[in-house]
């Protein structure tokens, strides 16, 4: 094993704590425990701590640096578990030891990988301490030690990280390192360092020149100012779009700060640009002006560009102030059709409710997009008085309409829901159904008394309504007079609707037999259309207990009756009715319902059941048998394919003589014989050859013929070929 030095100041520490490391301390396994938190640790010095946090560091050092895959990681994770456990909250003094030891065992003759992992240890729990070590990888040759190491003194919260980059900076021996240092400093933000990027910034290098101005940019110093508008026209057009970014970043930066008055400076520097830049000055106007400000807001926002238009809005929500408000109410007032669709969307994000009347004025403006825009700030800044105004557009066709019903969704408060359904009295029906959209949309529990005495409202409409909401917003102890309107149900549609409503309901309740119970209460006195309607949906709640009503309906004498049952059990949610609908597909006499019983078994037949696979393909297989039509055949190939079991195969390779289905079964066993290869060589190389046979796809084809050479294989490695 390859011997690894600890440097002098290692040695120095050992020499020291001797008498500390007598045979007062536990063995190595021990205390390597103990400072991975495995095992309790005695109170000690920080000297003592120094000692010990430098004999285990110094001891997994073997093993970090071995070409052993295991030992390495095992080494690695111990330290990673020691440096996590002295950084633990209220133990600086193992903190200051453990990084100390990292530091002192990290030699120039380790592999890069292990100086690497050990300098991420520091950038995690390194403070001032870490700094000296950290300083002098910055020097390595190794460009991945140095960086690494130039990370950890980024990261490093001590002044000394910073001071050492600082330092480091002019003996730099590439623009590359430079760069990379100056990026450092400048994600640090410390003032300390403007001194310094401001003469970087007068680089030659334009790299290091818009390395350096974005860091000025991020130190937000006004003094950067000056020298990046200069840089704004120096060097390259990549140096001159980065010196304005920055210039504009600085601004930004300021402004967060709270020195508005020099951020406000360089944006209106920058506000008689083009484009982006000028979309870019007129939102920071908005972050750091004040109303004095507007009139160039204000013009901007009466521009044709859409961009500029659209910044100047975003700027007229960023300005603060009461008085910020009330101007742009004024200027709305007696704004053009361009400007005064924008002017609201400004209000309405402002969320000033004391602007409400101009919002509720402008509902019925004779300009479309002003109303549009004033009916969605309805939604923002209005309450449970607006509620009328909103029910009465929502009535209304075309874009008000949409925008109107989204306004009642937004509207906040119980106010609101508690007008919204007062208004169910409104005779007419075009309103009442709005209320009862609305009612839906906010999801409205306390609604459904009503909502259950609306679904049998003259207006069909109103019935229609009134049942898709209930299906939305209605409790499980609804199903019960849910299901009730289907026995009054006048037509199909109405009994379609109920339908639907009592299966969504019943989809809140995760317990099979008692969403069932209430709808086979209502089965038990039901007749006609409404006996059909139940026993369907039977087929989307599921259960035991609707499992034994569709089958006693199965064996009823009307037609109508059997019809339903058979439609139930092909939509079941489980697999439990497999049986049953295979039964039905042998013995059917109806084409139909032949059909619909296939379908409906391998529907069912792949959902998950815990079921064998040799069970499925049997099963399968079964249907392939009663099957008559090439659709169905088809669809039961589809779900043998995914059976992993020599039955599966078995069962498809006599398809592959029937040309109506050769493509499909041809896929489906190679699909099949590519899962078993290994436990069924034998039958799938007689499977291959045969699919080798028929196929005329050169990519299956392929396919088959590697599974027959994976065959082969395994039959030779068995010793049954030669």
């Amino acid at each position: 094993m390859k011997r690894f030095s600890i440097i002098p100041l290692s040695v120095a520490m050992l020499v020291a704590s001797a008498e500390l490391m007598a045979s007062a301390e536990p063995n190595l396994l021990d205390l390597t425990r103990q400072l991975a938190a495995e095992k309790p640790a005695p109170q000690r010095t920080p000297e003592q701590l120094d000692a010990v946090y430098l004999k285990v560091i110094a001891a997994l050092i073997p093993d970090m640096a071995s070409d052993d895959a295991g030992k390495r990681g095992n080494a690695q994770t111990t330290l990673e578990r020691i440096a996590f456990n002295a950084s633990r909250p209220g133990s600086e003094a193992d903190r200051a030891a453990c990084s100390k030891a990292i530091g002192a065992t990290i030699t120039a003759d380790l592999p890069s990988l292990t100086t690497a992992w050990m300098i991420r240890q520091l950038e995690r729990i390194g403070r001032d301490e870490a700094v000296p070590y950290l300083v002098k990888l910055l020097d390595a040759k190794d460009t991945q030690i140095r960086d690494c190491a130039r990370r950890a003194l980024l990261k490093n919260s001590a002044t000394e990280a910073g001071d050492a980059l600082r330092k480091a900076l002019p003996s730099s021996d590439s623009p590359a390192w430079r760069i990379a240092i100056i990026n450092a400093l400048a994600s640090r933000r410390e003032p300390a360092t403007l001194s310094t990027l401001l003469t970087e910034a007068a680089s030659d290098n334009d790299d290091v020149r818009i390395a350096a101005m974005s860091g000025l940019a991020k130190i937000g110093d006004k003094a950067a100012a000056q020298i990046l508008a200069a840089a704004m026209n120096k060097g390259s057009p990549a140096a001159k779009r980065a010196a304005t970014d920055s210039y504009l970043l600085l601004a930004d930066t300021l402004a967060d700060k709270g020195d508005n008055a020099a951020a406000l400076g360089i944006y209106s520097a920058i506000l008689p640009s083009q484009g982006y830049l000028k979309c870019a000055a007129v939102i920071g106007i908005g972050r750091a002006g004040s109303a004095s400000n507007l009139p160039v807001i204000f013009e901007a926002i009466a521009t044709a560009d859409p961009k500029l238009h659209a910044a100047s809005v975003d700027a007229l929500v960023l300005l603060k102030g009461q008085d910020v408000t009330a101007a742009i109410a004024d200027r709305a007032r007696n704004a053009d059709t361009h400007a005064k669709p924008a002017l609201l969307r400004a209000l309405a994000r402002r969320g000033d409710k004391s602007t409400l009347p101009l919002f509720l004025a402008a509902a019925d403006d004779a300009d479309e997009p002003t109303r549009i825009e004033a009916i969605r700030g309805l939604g923002s800044l209005g309450d449970a008085a607006t509620v009328p105004l909103l029910l009465k557009i929502a009535a209304t066709t075309g874009n008000p309409q949409e925008t109107a019903r989204e306004s009642l969704q937004r509207l906040d408060g119980d106010t609101v829901d508690k007008a919204i359904l007062a208004a169910m009295n409104e005779n007419e029906s075009k309103i009442r159904l709005e209320v009862i959209r609305a009612l839906a949309a906010r999801r409205v529990a306390a609604a459904t008394a009503t909502l259950l005495e609306s679904a049998q409202h003259a207006d069909p409409g109103v019935r229609s309504e009134s049942l898709k909401a209930l299906g939305g917003i209605a409790a499980i102890d609804a199903l019960a007079p849910v299901a009730a309107l289907i026995l009054n149900a006048q037509d199909d549609a109405a009994r379609a609707n109920a339908a639907d409503a009592i299966a969504r309901i019943a989809g809140r309740e995760a317990d099979l037999e008692k969403r069932a119970q209430p709808i086979l209460a209502t089965l038990q006195s039901s007749t006609g259309p409404a006996r059909l309607s139940l026993l369907r949906v039977l087929g989307r709640i599921g259960g035991n207990n609707s499992l034994l009503a569709v089958r006693a309906a199965l064996l009823d004498n009307d037609p109508a009756v059997k019809d339903a049952a058979i439609r139930s059990l092909a939509d079941w949610p489980d697999a439990a009715p497999a049986d049953d609908l295979l039964a039905i597909a042998k013995n059917a006499t109806d084409q139909t319902h032949r059909v619909l019983a296939i379908r409906g078994f391998v529907r069912v037949v792949r959902q998950q059941s815990g079921r064998p696979s040799a069970q499925t393909a049997s099963m399968l297989a079964d249907a392939l048998q009663a099957a008559n039509r090439p659709d169905e055949k088809k669809q039961i190939i589809g779900a043998l394919a995914e059976v992993r079991h020599v039955l599966a195969l078995d069962a498809l390779l006599p398809c592959l003589t029937d040309t109506n289905l050769a493509a499909e079964a041809a896929n489906a066993a190679v699909r099949v014989a590519r899962d078993i290869v290994n436990d069924q060589p034998e039958k799938v190389k007689a499977a291959m050859a045969k699919v080798l046979a028929v196929a005329n796809n050169a990519d299956l084809r392929k396919q088959a013929q590697e599974t027959l050479d994976r065959a082969e294989l395994r039959l030779k490695q068995a010793g049954q070929i030669k």
